[in-house]
């Protein structure tokens, strides 16, 4: 990854979390940056902290509601017209909820497709042709290792990050049949230290479901800073990765545990 200006880079949910610390660390390496959120103060408090560390990087924060199509489309113009290029674009904007799977309703599971999932289908297709019209672009897609390893009571959750994998699988793939010159990467990191867990409910009443927030809660809060991972990320992106395991262990763990199962049941 170059450092020079006019490099840009375009974060969703770059208000806090994974994306604001993101952020932090693309402006140390002097790349201009659009920052989306729909969090309007949050944004703009993001924004002049920026400002504050780093006052040589341009920096235009825009308040986006990313299931808004129109909005997502709006995004990508306003970036390109300001900066005339997009290098990077990070989605991580995300949203968990907690409960029986069978209990959620409609609405629940759309508003967690909605910016788990659908909002990078939206930026993609804002996105990827006018990167193809630049020559270049990257995107890289803040999943988590919820995308390969289903959990209890998580389901609209872990259902929309397997559909973010298989579809920056598929994203991949198609850039290099068509032989584009477009990069995805994929990143599953474990527990992150984020606010997240305010989407969160209290007290259910359901021993199972509380038990699990409560677990989600402190596995959460003692997670890995979001510093550390962004860079972990960055380096992946420089490498041009596609698959970036922050929490590798966990991942190794869990999968040699599946596959002592299938060795049990294989005849």
């Amino acid at each position: 990854m170059q450092t020079h200006s006019p490099q840009c880079a375009v974060i969703t949910g770059a208000a806090s979390g994974i994306g604001r610390a993101l952020a932090f660390a693309l402006a140390a390496r002097g790349a201009s940056l659009v920052l989306a959120d729909i969090d309007s103060a949050a944004l703009h408090a993001t924004t002049r902290h920026l400002s504050e560390a780093a006052p040589a990087v341009r920096v235009l924060p825009i308040v986006a509601d990313l299931s808004q199509p129109g909005q997502v489309a709006g995004l990508a113009g306003s970036a390109f017209e300001a900066f005339g290029r997009v290098d990077w674009l990070f989605n991580c904007a995300g949203l968990l909820a907690s409960g029986r799977g069978w209990e959620f309703d409609e609405q629940q599971w759309a508003r967690l497709m909605d910016v788990n999932f659908w909002s990078v289908v939206r930026a993609a297709r804002a996105f990827v042709p006018r990167m193809l019209q630049q020559g270049h672009g990257h995107i890289v897609n803040i999943a988590s290792l919820a995308g390969m390893l289903p959990a209890p009571f998580l389901a609209p959750y872990t259902v929309s990050k397997h559909a973010l994998v298989s579809y920056s699988e598929t994203l991949q793939q198609e850039f290099q049949a068509l032989g584009m010159p477009l990069h995805v990467s994929v990143a599953l990191p474990g527990p992150v230290d984020t606010g997240i867990s305010r989407n969160i409910g209290n007290a259910t009443g359901d021993a199972a479901v509380d038990g699990l927030n409560n677990y989600l809660r402190g596995m959460i809060a003692e997670g890995m800073a979001p510093a550390e991972l962004a860079d972990i990320v960055l380096a992946g992106v420089d490498r041009k990765q596609f698959w970036i395991f922050p929490h590798a262990e966990m991942l190794k763990g869990a999968l040699a545990q599946r596959y002592a199962m299938l060795q049990a049941v294989t005849p």
